[in-house]
């Protein structure tokens, strides 16, 4: 379980902010100025989590790193999480 959250906390933590956001913003009845900062917030935070993906490494498997380092040219090996 611990996992799951780690692995998506982002979207989490968005989906937590914006609900309390709406609550906030629609407690006196829905108007049309709420709804559009509802709607520029989601899009922000959606905007935010598809720029700050992290994409596929150039290696994939530990046999290729293994292979690229000692090869007569340096090597940069950085490692990360995806999540």
């Amino acid at each position: 379980m611990a996992q799951f959250f780690n692995h998506h906390s982002f979207v989490i933590t968005a989906v937590v902010v914006w609900a309390g956001l709406a609550l906030f913003l629609l407690r006196h009845g829905f108007s049309r100025r709420a709804a559009l900062a509802l709607a520029v917030v989601g899009s922000g935070f959606a905007a935010s989590w598809l720029a700050l993906r992290s994409g596929p490494g150039a290696f994939a498997e530990a046999a290729q790193v293994e292979a690229a380092v000692g090869q007569g040219r340096p090597v940069l090996v950085e490692f990360y999480s995806n999540y």
